[in-house]
């Protein structure tokens, strides 16, 4: 009796193991992404108006301040590719630069502000019948954004930061995800290290 038990429970986990191949063997698997997305919140230390990349983990601001990202879209492919992201669809509306994933220290999503009505000023014009548009192999382009105006990082503490963009305008199509950045919200008062006397 013990040893048709043994029999019956073997066949049922190879049973178990041969559908999680097949399963597995069904799943399609992601294409090589057509862009490489790298954000940072630091500033070079000797240009201040060129953006980190290098030392990009971690960021310390004080309260109430600012908190602008970098993003660099890097076309790793052998084609041209768009330098925007734009995707909705009727149920979510439309985005365009993709969507960032902001967590407080515990890991728990920070909620996105409400839409507050505000002029919008446009981006650069584009040229019709030129390719001002487009990224071409090895090219990247670079664009900021204020994350803090987004999302409410007013509270002292410690967040993270990471940008996802899909690889097409179908918000089905697989997704291409940065690096994550950790921003340090010191409260107010308190000096941060750079202020620090040496």
């Amino acid at each position: 009796m013990k040893f048709i038990q043994a029999f019956l429970m073997l066949c049922a986990s190879l049973s178990l193991t041969a559908f999680g191949q097949s399963e597995l063997s069904l799943q399609s698997t992601a294409p090589k992404p057509p862009f490489k997305l790298e954000i940072t919140a630091n500033l070079d230390n000797e240009h201040s108006y060129v953006w980190d990349f290098a030392n990009n983990a971690q960021t310390v601001v004080k309260a109430g301040s600012m908190i602008v990202v970098a993003v660099r879209k890097t076309n790793i492919s052998d084609h041209e590719i768009a330098k925007g992201s734009c995707v909705g669809d009727d149920a979510s509306g439309y985005r365009c630069g993709g969507h960032y994933d902001v967590r407080d220290s515990r890991g728990k999503l920070v909620e996105p502000r409400k839409p507050r009505m505000m002029f919008k000023g446009g981006g650069s014009g584009h040229l019709i019948g030129t390719k001002d548009n487009v990224l071409q192999p090895s090219e990247s382009n670079i664009e900021r954004g204020g994350v803090s105006e987004a999302f409410d990082m007013s509270k002292p503490g410690t967040y993270t930061i990471q940008l996802s963009q899909h690889v097409a305008n179908d918000p089905k199509s697989d997704e291409v995800k940065s690096n994550i950045v950790t921003i340090t919200v010191l409260p107010v008062g308190e000096k941060s290290p750079v202020d620090a006397p040496r």
